[in-house]
């Protein structure tokens, strides 16, 4: 599942947001929600709970990584989309990302990224956007793809 591109929405009254017809196409109608880097919010389809467990499993705990592994839980929810396509998005999750009312919704491949808007546009003011950049990024980027 490739999950590319990215919207601008805003929420609702009832701190609402739909997620794009592509998206839902491609991740169904139940999904987790998860802090994520730099202040997004993580969304991934409900079918990665397995990949989750099994991972939690794995790992070798020590004080810091339980207490880690715990916020992240706490601050997580497991959300269904309405008939409309429409899921809440929790107070916590809306306060951790700075979420007032517009959002930027990202495809990220194997996930998505939901930012505040107004930080989202920061961040991608700071980015260089050359060709040289592009192609210098896109060559990491396929070297690691194709193990070149």
């Amino acid at each position: 599942m490739l999950l590319l591109g990215n919207f601008q929405h805003s929420l609702d009254d009832k701190n609402r947001i739909r997620l794009p017809a592509k998206y839902r196409e491609k991740l169904g109608n139940d999904y987790i929600l998860m802090p994520g880097i730099d202040g997004c919010i993580f969304l991934y389809s409900a079918d990665a709970e397995d990949k989750f467990l099994k991972a939690v499993e794995e790992m070798e705990f020590d004080s810091d990584k339980s207490d880690i592994i715990d916020l992240i839980a706490e601050m997580s929810a497991t959300v269904e989309a309405d008939s409309q396509g429409r899921f809440m998005i929790t107070d916590e999750l809306l306060k951790f990302a700075n979420i007032d009312k517009d959002v930027r919704i990202v495809g990220s491949f194997k996930r998505i990224e939901i930012w505040s808007e107004e930080i989202y546009l920061k961040r991608q003011a700071k980015k260089d956007r050359s060709p040289e950049a592009v192609n210098e990024a896109f060559k990491e980027f396929h070297n690691v793809v194709f193990k070149k």
